[in-house]
């Protein structure tokens, strides 16, 4: 048993408790308890005390690419892929490092992050909850080349269901669709839609059957109204989504977009139409997931970077941000019984930080206090991390 003394809570992350500090017991993988502080502890308990530093809910990363350690895509191709999977595990570390305990890869070559989640699994190595689309199914266009790899190639609604089960039986969570073209592919053109309404409907049906969604990129507004009619559950990037497509998210259960902010500054791409556009979807009051897009260079170079992303760029709220990045994100993919928040009975996946994030979000660039991953300690209250 393990005691978090003394934690600062966020009343937005917390259910069931309406005290603005708590003690709270963990048992096993799980918050077994909160309870005011200063209660009487058997001297069998672990006690860390936190002296009022923030807890909250581990954080969530929708839209990842472990396998991409840069964004020069010619050293990605060229890596051979033993060395990929070795990669991709050193990624998957710093994500865990910065607080990010469930990690969704929307596509990395040679299922590499298939291989790192089984390790991690199995309890060969420590790291982040990993949920995997194996290869990113796409129609042949211009540009796939770009990330050869890391494409599967269907066209047509008979070659888009034998590369879902494909991708299921090599290990895929979920199914990553392109929708539309891409900004990093050559020749690509992100406003095209580049599907078919059949094809995309076949791919939903299929991964439902599987009790899975598909995560579709769709930078246009028509791809993402495309999607939304299809059945799609995620929509990543949505970058141009117009009014129509943001009514229409509102009147749709279980379909949700998730911006990716970071990788704009990264690019000094901050187009005014992506930001008003994702801007207006904020202010209409729909629920958005938290994703980066983000190479393993950038990530480590500017810790907590799409929280500054979305703060610099888009203006979000702090507690909007904090909820994009967990109770939010976890309603996206379906596990808000189980993580998102801190309460009893969930599993504690939770990190502590030095100040208070819901008043100054830079909090979230600096070195975090404590991550536990299902009740495991992954960093410690010294700073150590606990991922050799």
């Amino acid at each position: 048993m393990i005691l978090l003394k003394n934690c600062r809570l966020i009343s937005e992350l917390t259910e069931g408790y309406s005290g603005e500090s708590a003690d709270i017991i963990i048992e096993g993988e799980f918050i077994k308890e909160i309870r005011a502080p200063g209660c009487k502890t058997p001297l069998s308990y672990e006690v860390i005390d936190l002296k009022n530093a923030t807890l909250m809910p581990g954080l969530f990363d929708l839209h990842a690419h472990l396998g991409c350690f840069s964004q020069r895509s010619a050293e990605i191709l060229v890596k051979a892929p033993l060395e990929s999977a070795f990669l991709a595990y050193s990624f998957a570390k710093s994500y865990l490092k910065q607080g990010y305990t469930t990690v969704r890869d929307c596509g990395s070559n040679y299922y590499t992050a298939v291989a790192v989640r089984e390790a991690i699994n199995n309890g060969i190595v420590p790291g982040p909850r990993i949920l995997t689309s194996g290869l990113i199914i796409t129609p042949t266009e211009t540009g796939n080349d770009t990330y050869g790899p890391l494409y599967t190639e269907a066209d047509g609604k008979d070659e888009v269901l034998r590369a879902c089960r494909g991708e299921f039986k090599n290990g895929a969570d979920f199914i990553k669709y392109m929708a539309s073209g891409a900004f990093l592919n050559k020749g690509g053109d992100p406003g095209q839609t580049i599907v078919t309404f059949d094809e995309l409907r076949t791919a939903a049906e299929f991964a439902k059957s599987k009790n899975s969604y598909v995560a579709a990129h769709a930078h246009g507004a028509d791809a993402v109204k495309l999607c939304i009619k299809a059945g799609v559950r995620t929509i990543e990037h949505a970058s141009f989504i117009d009014d129509a497509g943001i009514e229409m998210l509102k009147q749709t259960k279980d379909c949700y977009i998730i911006p990716t902010i970071a990788i704009i500054k990264t690019l000094r791409d901050e187009s005014k139409a992506h930001l008003t556009r994702l801007r207006t979807a904020y202010d209409s009051g729909i629920e958005l997931g938290w994703g980066s897009d983000l190479d393993h260079e950038n990530f480590d170079m500017h810790p907590g970077f799409e929280f500054s992303a979305r703060k610099e760029l888009l203006g979000f709220d702090n507690i909007d941000m904090l909820k994009q990045a967990t109770i939010y994100s976890a309603r996206c993919i379906g596990l808000e019984d189980k993580l998102g928040t801190i309460k009893e009975n969930k599993i504690a996946d939770l990190i502590a930080v030095r100040g208070n994030p819901d008043e100054d979000i830079s909090v979230m660039e600096k070195e975090l206090l404590l991550v536990m991953k299902g009740g495991a300690r992954i960093i410690a209250l010294a700073g150590e991390a606990n991922l050799s």
